[in-house]
């Protein structure tokens, strides 16, 4: 061999070197699915346990599925109203401000007649807008929002209710407690 072919192998050699380094890497990824383990030679899946049949008692009766759930929680007694009376408290203030919007921009901010959270999507929820009027908007003192139902002339402010007593079901339309799957609602309508 001659220099010139030398030159070339040395110049060549650790390229193709380091080439097949990676191929052989690559390969080797591939083979073990990315994982540093040889993976076993049976790759079908685990089957799943299969639970025997248990028929049901010829008194069972299935709940219902449709049905509203009673208030946020099992509360009662004196915390209940508290919670309850916040709860009324935060929907008046509410009314004040939305009754301050309505008197600058001549309408209440409209959900399309849709049932929506007070402002926990601040990208779509229409209370958003009262940000200027009541900052910040009320929140349950179950950390859930209270829902807000406008057609821009109307509106209604609802709010679930621990104690049924406290709830309002004749000012609330039917929809509300299949729409939030709840009872012992409290409505605060104006303009109806």
């Amino acid at each position: 061999m001659s220099e010139k072919d030398w030159r070339k192998v040395i110049t060549i050699g650790p390229v193709v070197a380091i080439v097949a380094v990676v191929i052989a890497i690559v390969a080797m990824d591939f083979t073990f699915n990315g994982t540093d383990e040889p993976q076993p030679e049976n790759l079908a899946p685990p089957v799943p346990s299969v639970r025997a049949y248990t028929p049901l008692p010829a008194t069972y009766v299935p709940p219902p599925t449709d049905t509203p759930t009673p208030g946020p929680t099992a509360i009662s007694g004196a915390v209940a109203q508290v919670r309850d009376q916040r709860r009324k408290d935060d929907l008046e203030k509410t009314r004040a401000a939305l009754e301050a919007y309505h008197a600058k921009n001549g309408d209440y901010p409209s959900t399309g007649n849709n049932v929506q959270s007070f402002c926990t999507y601040k990208d779509i929820d229409a209370l958003c807008k009262l940000k200027d009027f009541l900052d910040p908007i009320p929140m349950d003192p179950d950390q859930s929002s209270y829902s807000y139902v406008s057609d821009g002339k109307t509106f209604t402010l609802i709010a679930v209710m621990d104690d049924p007593a406290n709830a309002t079901p004749t000012k609330c339309d039917a929809r509300f407690a299949e729409h939030l799957k709840k009872s012992n609602l409290y409505c605060l309508t104006v303009g109806q």
